[in-house]
């Protein structure tokens, strides 16, 4: 599904992100972990073509289904987001215009994919999405304003719109860090289950080891804009001999001495 080749990133010609290697098959979950600054958001951002204050790969490719994307036009981009690779923000919430309601950001949202569709299709398709993600009352959420919604609320709007066209490919960058514990277990369930329904493939970004723990085939650990420890959950938690691996995981809160890794 996604083949990444020594991707090295670089800002004012000074390297932030270093030969990263990353390969990724149909509905398996990465998830990408390390530090703030390791340049976990670079990558996915990288693969998005959405590379902030002036970032550009100076090396390496990124393989979308066997084709090179660091070929693609503007318009080949504009096609690809949203559809076949979509993105979930840190907090959905705040990429809304807060004073636009939701169902103005979803008929939106659906009309840049879909120039033909009506208003009333685009508002009936955004309530089944928000239904699916779990949301009663998806009329009301579509009448409602960005703030006038719970922080896991919003989250699952970002959801929602995000997997509006079943992409093949998911990015989530740090999508439950803003959130309560319980509500992080049901945002995390539910992106679980797109991979289950859809056969989606996820890399997700976060800094939260049980999080990369529990829903992750593979993990792979950055530290200044390196790799430094890659492999299997499993692998990762239990028999990594890395140091830096073994310093986040004893970073992890324990109670009573059992680790909620």
């Amino acid at each position: 599904m996604l083949e990444i080749k020594e991707l090295t990133i670089a800002y004012k010609d000074v390297p932030r992100v270093h030969d990263f290697n990353l390969s990724l098959g149909q509905g398996e979950i990465c998830s990408i972990v390390g530090e703030s600054g390791s340049g976990k958001t670079t990558v996915i951002r990288a693969v998005l073509g959405l590379l902030a204050g002036g970032g550009k790969i100076v090396k390496g490719d990124i393989l979308f289904e066997g084709k090179s994307m660091l070929t693609h036009t503007a318009e080949e981009w504009r096609k690809l987001r949203g559809t076949d690779i979509s993105m979930i923000f840190q907090d959905s919430g705040a990429m809304m215009n807060p004073t636009r309601r939701i169902g103005a950001v979803f008929w939106e949202y659906i009309r840049t994919h879909q120039k033909d569709i009506s208003k009333k299709e685009a508002w009936a398709k955004g309530i089944e999405m928000l239904e699916r993600m779990g949301l009663p009352n998806g009329d009301n959420i579509m009448r409602s304003y960005p703030f006038q919604l719970s922080g896991g609320m919003r989250q699952r709007v970002g959801i929602a719109m995000a997997m509006t066209y079943q992409p093949k490919l998911l990015l989530a960058d740090e999508p439950t860090s803003a959130l309560d514990v319980t509500t992080q277990a049901q945002i995390v369930r539910q992106m679980m289950e797109l991979r289950d329904n859809y056969g989606t493939s996820i890399i997700v970004v976060t800094h939260n080891l049980g999080v990369a723990a529990y829903m992750s085939d593979n993990i792979v650990v950055m530290k200044d804009g390196r790799i430094e420890d890659a492999g299997t959950g499993s692998h990762i938690l239990s028999n990594s001999d890395n140091d830096y691996t073994r310093k986040l995981l004893d970073a992890v809160p324990t109670l009573d001495g059992a680790s909620y890794v």
